[in-house]
């Protein structure tokens, strides 16, 4: 892919102009891009540094200069902005020559890039739909059909494919000061609805933008550490019990209502996930081995993370268009309940959480 063109290399002309310059990365408000932060940080986030018009700063460098690019472009900035910008690992300076260090993708890039991902979800998806068919099927036999969306989301594509190495994880990715993993920016955001999954230890909880039932973090800390205790079998906990009392998450005896998946017990599930992950991942980084050298990313790892989180949202896209799963009410907004909130958790069992007892 080629290297990101701005204008304002061309002509002297006030950020105004570049603003109203349709497509142009310079000018364009930090809420219009769709950001993405694939990381662990010890005091601060990435999106922290983005103070001020920082955001600016950072689209004006994307092509390297001077503080004399600011200057032109009319953006105001101190010599503390640029060095924060520097702390946060976001901007790197080389004698003078300042160049932006996060990937940020202009129109035509993000509409590439989609357009691969698409077409390598397309070509993958047949390979791999079998088996997921398959796995529905064992979730719906294990009684957790009313959590199929999440398991396939959240549990499938969002959290075992990064796992036994499959995928880089953030600590592979370089340490950055106050955090690890990669930071990038695509022009504009999907027309799907904004989703994630949080983890609360071996808890886990799909979410969307629109989804209006949270419980307090404390109370789902206090519940992860009881499950952690029990290996996800009946809690005894009655303090923890109540806390968690209405949510879906137990019943009033503290037996478990959500699905608990056993990862790397060798059951039909977690195979499934093992063989449907594997193949997956084995030809994401096949893909990207020649694909972060034509989009100008040096790593492949961090490429193999941008490409794969689009990826994800076409194969997303596909099991919804096809019919084998769909969002349940509570991740649509809709009141149901809070009850529903155990409709998009589960709990995660693996060796690890053993050890950590």
């Amino acid at each position: 892919m080629k290297k990101i063109l701005l204008a304002m290399g061309l002509a002297v002309m006030p950020l105004l102009a570049f603003a109203q310059k349709e497509n142009s990365i310079v000018g364009r408000e930090y809420k219009y891009f769709d950001t993405s932060a694939f990381c662990s940080y010890s005091s601060f986030h990435p999106s922290e540094y983005l103070t001020d018009n920082n955001w600016d700063i950072l689209c004006a460098f994307v092509e390297p200069g001077t503080v004399a690019k600011l200057d032109s472009l009319a953006i105001p900035y101190s010599k503390s902005q640029l060095r924060l910008l520097e702390v946060g690992d976001l901007l790197r300076s080389d004698n003078g020559v300042y160049s932006t260090s996060m990937k940020i993708f202009d129109k035509s890039e993000t509409d590439a890039i989609r357009r691969q991902s698409k077409a390598f979800a397309d070509s993958i998806f047949p390979v791999i739909e079998p088996k997921i068919a398959r796995l529905i099927k064992a979730f719906s036999k294990a009684g957790y059909s009313g959590q199929t969306y999440s398991l396939v989301f959240s549990y499938l594509l969002d959290s075992y494919v990064w796992g036994d190495g499959r995928l880089p994880k953030p600590v592979d990715c370089g340490d950055h000061g106050t955090w690890s993993g990669v930071y990038w920016a695509m022009f504009d955001s999907r027309a799907h609805d904004k989703i994630g999954t949080n983890g609360y230890g071996p808890v886990m909880q799909n979410w969307t933008d629109s989804l209006g039932y949270w419980i307090k973090s404390d109370k789902m800390i206090s519940f992860a550490k009881e499950v952690m205790k029990t290996k996800g079998k009946r809690i005894e906990n009655q303090a923890v019990i109540d806390a968690v009392a209405g949510w879906g998450l137990t019943d009033e005896k503290g037996n478990i209502r959500i699905p608990v998946m056993h990862a790397g017990s060798n059951d039909d599930i977690d195979v499934l996930c093992r063989s449907i992950a594997d193949e997956l991942t084995d030809a994401v980084k096949a893909y990207c081995s020649a694909w972060c050298h034509a989009c100008n990313i040096s790593s492949e790892k961090v490429g193999q993370i941008i490409f794969y989180h689009e990826v994800m949202w076409d194969l997303l896209e596909i099991l919804e268009a096809k019919g084998m799963i769909s969002m349940p009410p509570i991740l649509k907004g809709e009141e149901v309940g809070k009850q529903h909130f155990g409709d998009i958790c589960f709990i995660v069992i693996t060796d690890e959480n053993d050890s950590a007892e």
